[in-house]
């Protein structure tokens, strides 16, 4: 098996052998890694009572604020799963198994907001998690990364072709915006048709895109540094990468047992934030978009924020950007179509229409970081560059409301008594 790394088959092996010791030893080490390695992981007790909460109808907005910290360690706990998965595949599978889990949050966000007929919710949470990926998470990466490493080098070839599928996304986006603020279509259900029939060829290239990546084209992905600027970083950086790699406590099947435990309990933890998003909203002083943009994208990308800056630390690019841009790439061609082909079978008036403020800044950020990655190089000024652009964001969405539309079922109506 191919990982990346220098280490010879038996200690690979040895590595991954997890119940050498016996199954209760197995038990014993997995929930002690699991529970009680990290300090992060005391907002797990928040649950019973973001639950009680929420069940006894006390406080939604106190409902919203504890299932928002409880959310934050399972967010962690599961990428930290989902590396112990992808340690028994390649380099490139693992970054996408990233990627993917990392978005589990968002999609059970979104399915919930959805099925409470909150529209916006749903599109502004998507659109904020791809904001926060390629802003926040891939500045900080570069910033930190830059910060030990005068440069640090990725594989150009795959970036541009995240940023020409992120185009794309976008113009699917774009179109029909267009459409709908000009009234240049042809009935009220243009717009609709159009965006459901684009999510099932979105859908398309996203299949293509995972054949591509994992069959045909793979080489293209696999991690090609092994020339930075000084021989002496080198030698450290080999040395950090054998120290650091890591040692598989879950085992392939123990992984995915506590990734299904982990998902129920953020899908339950969702569902409260949703249920008190409004009164939330009312109670912070902020617009919901606020909150479904901003607050709630960085909470559900802290485990994949906190990834791509280790990862960029120890200078290992690839798996940073794959877990940054691949993740927006992946819910910008996956989530959200999946989104608006759920909400079409079940009848549901989700478009592709995200209004003309959520639009433009998705198409600007599409283009800086496009700008920034297409030489294959980073330094800490372009995280800070990419830092502050999300901070400009930010305060946009900071004042930023929808404006009524009567008729229109993307309006945000408040459900909940606060």
């Amino acid at each position: 098996m191919k990982n990346g790394g220098a280490v010879g088959s038996d200690s690979k092996a040895d590595k991954l052998a997890v119940c050498t010791d016996g199954p209760w030893a197995y038990v014993k080490k997995s929930l002690v890694q699991l529970f009680f390695s990290n300090y992060l992981n005391l907002l797990m007790l928040c649950t019973p009572f973001a639950a009680f909460s929420r069940f006894a109808g006390t406080n939604p907005g106190m409902t919203f604020t504890l299932s928002l910290l409880a959310i934050a360690p399972f967010a962690e706990r599961l990428s930290y799963v989902t590396e112990q998965l992808a340690l028994h595949t390649n380099e490139t599978l693992g970054g996408l198994l990233n990627a993917t889990f990392g978005n589990v949050t968002e999609l059970i966000v979104s399915l919930f907001a959805l099925r409470s007929g909150q529209l916006r919710i749903v599109q502004v949470s998507l659109l904020g998690s791809i904001l926060s990926n390629m802003l926040l998470v891939l500045g900080c990466a570069f910033f930190f990364g830059g910060l030990r490493y005068r440069e640090q080098t990725f594989n150009k070839t795959a970036c541009a072709l995240n940023s020409g599928l992120l185009m794309i996304s976008v113009m699917s986006l774009l179109f029909p915006m267009v459409l709908q603020q000009t009234h240049s279509n042809i009935d009220d259900e243009s717009v609709l048709k159009v965006s459901r029939w684009v999510s099932v060829m979105l859908l398309g290239t996203y299949g293509c895109y995972l054949v591509f990546q994992l069959h045909t084209h793979r080489h293209v992905f696999e991690d090609a540094k092994e020339e930075p600027g000084d021989g002496a970083q080198d030698d450290d950086e080999d040395d950090d990468d054998d120290e650091d790699d890591e040692e598989a406590v879950l085992g392939a099947w123990g992984a995915i047992f506590w990734l299904a435990v982990i998902t129920v309990f953020i899908a339950f933890l969702s569902e409260f934030m949703v249920f008190s998003l409004e009164c939330a909203s009312v109670d912070w002083g902020v617009p919901n978009l606020f909150l479904g943009t901003i607050i709630i994208p960085i909470v559900g990308n802290a485990a994949e924020h906190a990834a791509a800056i280790i990862f960029a630390v120890k200078n290992k690019m690839e798996l940073s950007l794959g877990i940054a841009v691949g993740s927006s790439t992946q819910i910008a061609l996956f989530v959200v179509p999946l989104c608006v082909c759920i909400a079409w079978f079940f009848d549901i008036d989700l478009s592709l229409d995200f209004h003309p403020f959520e639009t433009g800044t998705l198409l600007l950020t599409v283009i800086l970081v496009a700008f920034l990655i297409q030489n294959g190089e980073s330094n800490w000024l372009q995280g800070l560059m990419l830092v502050v652009a999300y901070c400009v964001v930010s305060a946009g969405f900071f004042v930023h409301v929808d404006a009524p539309e009567p008729g229109s079922n993307l309006t945000v109506e408040s459900s909940v008594e606060c």
